[in-house]
């Protein structure tokens, strides 16, 4: 799957974290417009982006189909208007409706959809790039369905199956309520959301070990509690060394509570976080750091050497253990004929009398299991569970918030519990400022801007980034009165005000697109598309069409046996498999090497 936002800043080359790319657009999140609630307590299931540069262009996420899209010759009206008393042209409602199909494992296909609303129209877009050097225009960037406006003029029209690629230029940010954003959203049908996550453990409070191909991203640790930690691995010499590979002298001890450790490789780096179960449904963390993080510099590059060392009877096996804490190459080779340390005792621990069970598949990895105390830990065992990102383990703060666990009001207000909170923590956090100010009603759009954006309340914010939300669309007409008719109701922003109401929901019209799209109406699953995008970026699995525009028929003789499609059919699999094994998902190892085995190759 590949994968990337809908904006492509410069980044400098120096930037040394695990994604520089999406910290970089995710400061391009506005105060406003805030996934996955309105100030309203609505359903908002969309982000809004604002890269503050107007001739950054909008793009597609990753290759796929058009559902529907609209280009507008004007902007539209929201009621304002200009010193001269004209009406204010300030709200685009252009957008494009894609579909994406890939995969992220073998068998594991994957579904969703990507919307980019308010994309500038023509008119303004025609003057923005007369403002800019001369480095080209916009009709020699935006193919020619999008450089031509709908008709009738504003409407909405069917895709007619036209493919995008990733990165492809979809239009240029424009307004709404003359604010320069873009509406961004991600979601799945229920039937499509169902067949990929009801194979994952999203939405589960118990942990079980992965049993599915998918693996990928970050590797996960459960440990339960009262499990032993050594200061040494069993078996090492007197040199602190275990078949020729070193291990500097930790703690002994035991865990208190339940460890939930996450492992990942960056640059070559080991990278480790560690967090502590309180028993009040919180995690504490443990690691160091303050950035919880704790590093072993050089671990990924030398695991050849230590699988080599540690696991002579195989070491590719060895070398799975190490990346992964499990074998996932079938069948396993390693096993209880295999060759293995010697048994040894648990110094430091109440009956440590009692010998060590042999296990061909040890695993020790350097644990903080208590504030300030690290030892080793064999997660090879049953009783450490094993996980990836593929799996969306409830620890990392993914939640499915759905309806049917709190229904809605037909007006489609937000009685879900966990969003309800928010709200009502806003409202008590409102200043004596605030509370005297004439439009009260209207001002918690300030208000709730500010709660979420306050800086301490980024735990509030990261937590809102994991909630996958069962909702309504926005952009269905039929919807809009039972939607909004709530704003009429004493104390409301339209109370009394009718006309004033009913000119906003034509306004509010002009917007929707629904009945072109041949979806149904039903509820839709939505994601942080930010955070969404941010995930998958680390599966680095290549599905068959993404493998065909790598390894093209171009490039074959016409007569060519194997044909190109054998080729890519016999080895789709394996490569894949190769790539997530030794860690070339990253996109620039990746390049080198899909590069250099196609030269060396042919």
């Amino acid at each position: 799957m590949i994968i990337s936002p809908p904006f492509l800043p410069a980044v400098p080359a120096s930037a040394d974290t695990l994604d520089a790319m999406m910290d970089k657009v995710d400061s391009f999140a506005t105060r406003h417009g805030i996934y996955p609630i309105a100030f309203d307590r609505r359903w908002h299931c969309g982000q809004h982006l604002d890269p503050r540069e107007q001739s950054l262009p909008v793009r597609a996420i990753a290759d796929g189909e058009v559902v529907a899209y609209r280009v507008c010759q004007n902007a539209i009206c929201d009621g304002k208007k200009n010193d001269d008393g004209s009406p204010k042209l300030n709200s685009d409602t252009g957008f494009v409706l894609l579909r994406h199909t890939t995969e992220t494992g073998d068998g594991r296909t994957l579904t969703f959809y990507s919307l980019s609303m308010h994309l500038l129209n023509l008119n303004d877009l025609t003057a923005l790039m007369g403002n800019l050097p001369a480095v080209g225009s916009a009709p020699h960037v935006l193919p020619a369905w999008l450089r031509t406006p709908t008709t009738p003029a504003g409407s909405a029209v069917g895709g007619e199956s036209r493919k995008v690629y990733r990165k492809d230029i979809l239009g240029y940010p424009g307004k709404c309520h003359d604010q320069f954003q873009l509406h961004f959203e991600i979601f799945m049908t229920q039937p499509g959301f169902e067949a990929y996550f009801g194979q994952t453990q999203l939405g589960r409070t118990q942990s079980v070990t992965s049993t599915t191909t998918d693996c990928w991203g970050s590797t996960y640790y459960v440990i339960p509690p009262q499990q032993a930690f050594l200061a040494l691995p069993p078996g090492t010499d007197a040199h602190h060394r275990l078949n020729g590979i070193p291990f500097r002298e930790l703690d002994a001890g035991q865990n208190a509570g339940t460890l939930y450790v996450e492992v990942y490789f960056h640059r070559g780096t080991k990278y480790t976080r560690v967090w502590q179960d309180t028993g009040d449904g919180q995690l504490k963390p443990l690691s160091g750091s303050s950035s919880h993080l704790e590093s072993e510099a050089g671990y990924e590059y030398d695991l050849y050497k230590r699988a080599t060392a540690l696991y002579p009877a195989c070491p590719s096996d060895g070398y799975e253990l190490l990346r992964f804490g499990r074998i996932l190459s079938t069948p396993a080779t390693l096993g209880a004929s295999a060759i293995s340390t010697p048994p040894a005792f648990v110094p430091g621990l109440p009956g440590h009398h009692r010998p060590l069970s042999h296990n061909p598949c040890a695993t020790w990895v350097q644990v903080t299991f208590a504030e300030g105390r690290q030892g080793y830990i064999d997660i090879s065992q049953d009783a450490v569970l094993k996980l990836s990102d593929a799996d969306f383990p409830f620890f990392k703060g993914w939640k499915k918030i759905s309806e049917g666990q709190s229904p809605f009001n037909a007006d489609r207000l937000c009685d879900v519990d966990s969003l309800r909170k928010i709200v009502a923590d806003t409202r008590a956090s409102e200043t004596s400022t605030e509370r005297g100010q004439p439009d009260a009603v209207w001002s918690r759009d300030q208000e709730l801007s500010r709660y979420l954006n306050d800086p301490d309340h980024e735990d509030l914010r990261e937590q809102l980034r994991g909630f996958i939300c069962e909702a309504p669309t926005e952009w269905d007409a039929s919807k809009l009165e039972p939607r909004y008719r709530q704003l009429l109701a004493p104390g409301e922003f339209y109370d009394g005000r009718v006309e004033a109401y009913n000119k906003f929901i034509a306004f509010a019209a002009q917007f929707c697109f629904w009945d072109k799209t041949g979806l149904p109406d039903s509820k839709l699953w939505f994601f942080h598309p930010l955070q969404f995008i941010r995930h998958f970026r680390r599966c680095g699995w290549l599905s068959l069409n993404e493998f065909k525009q790598i390894y093209s028929n171009a490039r074959y003789g016409r007569q060519q046996q194997p044909t190109p499609d054998q080729l890519r059919t016999t080895y789709l699999i394996p490569l894949n498999y190769a790539i997530r094994k030794y860690g070339m998902t990253d996109p620039a190892r990746l390049a080198h090497f899909l590069g250099q085995g196609a030269a060396e190759s042919a």
